[in-house]
């Protein structure tokens, strides 16, 4: 063999060598780059953290229909990221036509359904998505389960409501997620004694006097309390949190630099999140449509601190006249500027009970739980209430059938968008045409 061909085949020993050893490091170390929207292929810290504490191993059955190979990739591609992560976790799939034993021995009866197994211990999933399989994890593991009652009865949205756009439904799925079972409670003239969280969303009309002193006692038993108060507040609520030192503004809070696209500014961006009480951080801000400002005043045995504020622009409007239409405008000496707090967190020092109140429900009702870090903020504070600790390291659910996410604009770069997108290039074409008309008349 001459000198050339050894060299080429020395260099193709060595290229094939290399591409051997990236091959096998790539299996032994895999990396993935997640670039979608919504990032569908990377897990939460959440469900990494209930995988990595399953108590013993679970078996995991995905009854596919043969028609539907779409539906069969996405939810395997899931569900090999969970097993990625935790070797207690068997995946398998399975044809529902061709394996009707099994499907009738685990109660699949329809396509597109997981049947998490350990031992003689099931859970079902009908919507096999990362927010439902890691809260059938949540039960199935065993652990006691942590219960969140939600109020009914004073004008707060309809729990049952999946799909409205003032119901609640979306907040029952998102706290059903973090692990919390959920129940509904018709007034709060006794709390139940199993009860870790309380949540009051957005209350129209008063409480009882009977169910305020409910709701204290509760807390002074070491109970947690969330309470989302829309402005204007009922009396009555405001009775209940000044007892713990926390008076609400009656106001609404002006946001105009962070406004929706085609908004009207009065939209509250949660620019910055007490990290002592929230480690971490939202890794998306939270949005407050029609917020009011929280102050707190110092009470024996209560230890408070504001939770989240908005940013230097926004400004509370005293008067709620901006609610009347037109464009609002600041008021000195009589409105308060920016940055104003609109979330807080109190603390019973006997008792340990633990109250967050939000200015503001509507970012949990259907219509605004998935913009942008309002389901984190959610998660959050349900958490800091039913807890005292919070991870806002959540994902917002992914919309059926869409992979557009919302955008927030200030209103320059609104008109620099539109300058950008439709008026430069007019005046281009326009330019064009009249080049080329002035060339065919010469």
């Amino acid at each position: 063999m001459n000198r050339p061909r050894l060299l080429l085949a020395v260099q193709v020993t060595t290229v094939a060598a290399i591409l051997a050893c990236v091959g096998v490091l790539a299996a032994r170390h895999p990396w993935r780059l997640d670039l979608t929207p919504d990032r569908r292929f990377t897990l939460t810290a959440h469900t990494r953290t209930v995988l990595t504490s399953l108590p013993f191993p679970i078996v995991a059955t995905y009854f596919y229909g043969a028609h539907d190979q779409v539906a069969r990739r996405e939810v395997e591609a899931l569900l090999r990221l969970y097993a990625g992560v935790s070797p207690r976790l068997t995946v398998r799939m399975r044809d529902l036509d061709r394996n009707p034993g099994e499907a009738h021995r685990l109660g699949a009866a329809a396509y597109n359904v997981l049947i998490l197994e350990a031992g003689d211990r099931i859970a079902r999933v009908d919507v096999p998505n990362e927010e439902f399989v890691t809260a059938a994890l949540v039960r199935l593991g065993g652990s006691a389960p942590t219960v969140a009652y939600l109020v009914q009865g004073h004008g707060e949205g309809n729990v049952d409501d999946p799909d409205g756009r003032q119901g609640l439904g979306g907040t029952v799925r998102a706290l059903e997620a973090d692990g919390f079972t959920t129940r509904r409670l018709m007034g709060v003239a006794t709390v139940p004694p199993d009860a870790r969280l309380v949540v009051v969303a957005g209350p129209t009309r008063d409480l009882h006097a009977q169910e305020v002193d409910a709701l204290a006692d509760y807390l002074a038993r070491g109970g947690g309390l969330l309470l989302l108060a829309d402005p204007p507040t009922p009396p009555s609520v405001g009775t209940l949190l000044g007892r713990f030192g926390i008076e609400l503004g009656d106001d609404v809070v002006v946001d105009q630099p962070s406004r929706l696209l085609g908004a009207d500014g009065l939209t509250a961006r949660v620019a910055f999140l007490n990290q002592s009480l929230v480690p971490g951080g939202l890794e998306v801000g939270a949005l407050l449509p029609l917020a009011q400002t929280i102050r707190l005043v110092e009470r024996p045995g209560v230890a408070s601190d504001y939770l989240a504020v908005t940013g230097e622009s926004a400004w509370a409007d005293v008067s709620r006249r901006a609610l009347d239409g037109g464009t609002p405008v600041f008021r000195a000496g009589t409105d308060r500027p920016g940055p104003l707090p609109i979330a807080a967190f109190a603390r019973l020092d006997a008792g340990g009970g633990r109250m967050v109140v939000v200015g503001d429900a509507d970012f949990a009702t259907n219509l605004h739980l998935d913009l942008l870090g309002n389901r984190d903020l959610l998660g959050a504070v349900a958490q800091l209430a039913s807890q005292g600790t919070a991870s806002a390291e959540r994902r917002p659910e992914r919309p059926e059938d869409t992979t557009f996410s919302p955008m927030v604009l200030s209103a320059r770069e609104t008109r620099l968008l539109l300058v950008a997108a439709a008026i430069l290039p007019t005046l281009v074409f326009a330019a064009g045409g009249w080049l080329a008309w002035r060339r065919g008349q010469a």
